[in-house]
């Protein structure tokens, strides 16, 4: 990892902004590494640090989707420090108001790192943007260990993010179309890709 992303990291650290734990940062890197995607769809981009992982070690380009317009500032900074400015396009807006605007692209890698607690309603909008061999890469999916291994909600507070993440795993596992894999990386990585249609 360059000296530049080791910076963005501790930056984000030491301001509280949420950014990608250092085992889900190699599995997604891994995983470029492996498949090299050519699109990528980022739901969630904070000040571009995943982005700037994934980047580094494919070829792609990525589309964005932020809200945040102080973190879309220092993203497109970093972008700029690195390189990657050609390569990203950013849309300012509520995913879930932009979500839809997407319908008819396609997307080889989507990761999901927005806002927990609207996961099962971006669902069905997402689905449709991952290519057929692509992979749909969610974060966070076990929050702190309270979705699935059994600790209690801490606050009240987290509770309609714990029932949301519930909701879309089970939304997931139960699709038929789809292969889900729930992985203890991070703070947890659902992985989902297409299944083949029999003949």
């Amino acid at each position: 990892m360059s000296n530049f992303l080791t910076q963005m990291e501790k930056f984000a650290r030491q301001n509280k902004i949420p950014v990608i734990l250092d085992d889900t940062k190699d599995y997604l890197q891994n995983l470029c590494k492996e498949r090299q995607p050519k699109h990528i769809l980022e739901i969630g981009m904070a000040i571009g640090y995943s982005a700037s992982c994934m980047l580094e070690v494919c070829d792609a380009d990525i589309l964005e989707l932020e809200a945040s317009l102080p973190n879309i500032e220092l993203a497109r900074q970093n972008f700029e420090k690195l390189g990657f400015t050609n390569r990203v396009n950013i849309i300012v807006g509520d995913c879930m108001v932009e979500l839809p605007k997407l319908l008819g692209q396609k997307f080889d890698l989507i990761f999901l790192d927005g806002p927990k607690g609207h996961y099962p309603e971006m669902l069905p909008n997402i689905l449709p943007l991952l290519a057929d061999t692509g992979v749909f890469v969610s974060d966070n999916v076990l929050f702190r260990g309270m979705v699935r291994d059994g600790k209690d909600i801490t606050c009240n507070r987290y509770e309609h993010t714990i029932l949301a993440l519930q909701k879309f795993l089970e939304l997931l596992e139960t699709n038929e179309t789809l292969d889900t894999k729930v992985l203890h990386i991070g703070d947890g990585l659902a992985v989902v890709k297409k299944k083949f249609k029999g003949k």
